[in-house]
């Protein structure tokens, strides 16, 4: 069965509007209660909306089994999982109850609403191809950590065409290390399916987002074993039913 048109460039259409117009409220409102204030009051909201329009059902797994203090933020994580689709930083943030902020290339800052958003928003932006520029930054990622923010990465870096798990990145992880918080686990099932790598035409589904046990990264010998463990602990939660 084909993958389908209408609906989904109806969708895109509909969405890229709503995007304008969200973006230009965050804007407006940031000036009096502040950009991260503002995105927080709008964007999920028009992610859940968005995610309507597509037909993607969000489902959330395991939050509850956390410790309180992660559930409720007052102890900061590093949030880490499989990167299935282009959906998947909007539907994850706005899924997670802990309102994380993404560690992200710095070239979605260039792209128009959407980079501007996330800018206003205070996310975390890597310069991936200047390694010493990507070393400041991801110290002062760890500094925002230590500080009570809770961050989402994805470390294979990018998506594959099958859905199936790339090899982890050692970068997120030597950030949870440095900044002494947990490493917390999650797998999406259905991104893949919903929308695969090389093409626009999303359809209806599903959208799960299982999270497993932290990973107190105090408790590994060093940060390529941390790694080891993150990557091992999403793969087993990617196969659970």
């Amino acid at each position: 069965m084909g993958r389908p048109i209408l609906r989904p460039a109806l969708a895109w259409i509909l969405s890229g509007l709503a995007l304008i117009l969200a973006v230009s409220l965050c804007f407006l409102l940031a000036p009096f209660i502040g950009g991260r204030r503002a995105f927080w009051i709008l964007a999920p909201r028009y992610v859940r909306g968005a995610a309507r329009a597509f037909g993607v059902r969000r489902e959330l797994a395991g939050w509850e089994a956390l410790p309180e203090d992660l559930r409720g933020g007052a102890r900061p994580a590093v949030f880490i999982g499989n990167h299935a689709s282009l959906f998947d930083p909007p539907l994850v943030i706005s899924t997670l109850p802990c309102q994380p902020v993404f560690v992200a290339k710095r070239e979605l800052a260039r792209v128009p609403f959407l980079g501007w958003v996330i800018w206003l928003a205070d996310f975390i932006f890597i310069d991936r191809g200047d390694r010493q520029a990507a070393r400041q930054s991801l110290g002062r990622a760890a500094t925002r950590i230590r500080a009570g923010q809770s961050i989402v990465a994805f470390p294979e870096g990018t998506r594959s065409h099958d859905g199936g798990l790339l090899p982890f990145k050692m970068g997120v992880f030597a950030l949870a290390f440095e900044a002494g918080v947990p490493v917390v686990p999650f797998a999406i099932r259905g991104g893949a399916s919903i929308l695969p790598k090389g093409t626009w035409r999303a359809r209806g589904g599903p959208y799960r987002i299982t999270v497993g046990a932290p990973l107190e990264s105090s408790d590994y010998a060093d940060v390529e074993f941390l790694r080891q463990a993150a990557e091992a602990a999403v793969q087993e939660l990617a196969l659970r039913r």
